[in-house]
């Protein structure tokens, strides 16, 4: 391969990557439509009739919402029951007679 072929092929790369570069430029980035979810058109409402709803009457927070509740409360019933298992959920009964509560638990 000579020099002038060499020099020929490398220009032409050049100049493919020059010219592709400059159509990715030109072509730029769209911006996305903030007003999409809310749509009313008929082309928009037959895709998504419920753009809001994360399942069948929830939005997405709610329905978040109501998994970290029931996260809670079945974390808290662990102890709970942990507390049972263990029997430290309440006081043992060391003395014959009865004793008065002092936790303010009835």
């Amino acid at each position: 391969m000579s020099f002038k072929t060499a020099r020929s092929s490398v220009s032409t790369a050049a100049l493919a990557l020059a010219t592709a570069g400059s159509v990715i430029a030109l072509s730029g980035c769209s911006t996305p439509d903030p007003d999409r979810n809310y749509r009313t058109d008929l082309a928009t409402l037959e895709h998504n009739l419920s753009p809001e709803l994360y399942n069948t009457a929830q939005s997405r927070d709610e329905a978040y919402m109501d998994w970290a509740v029931n996260r809670d409360q079945d974390l808290r019933g662990a102890w709970s029951d942990l507390g049972r298992m263990w029997l430290t959920d309440k006081p043992r009964p060391l003395s014959p007679y009865p004793v008065m509560q002092t936790n303010g638990n009835p």
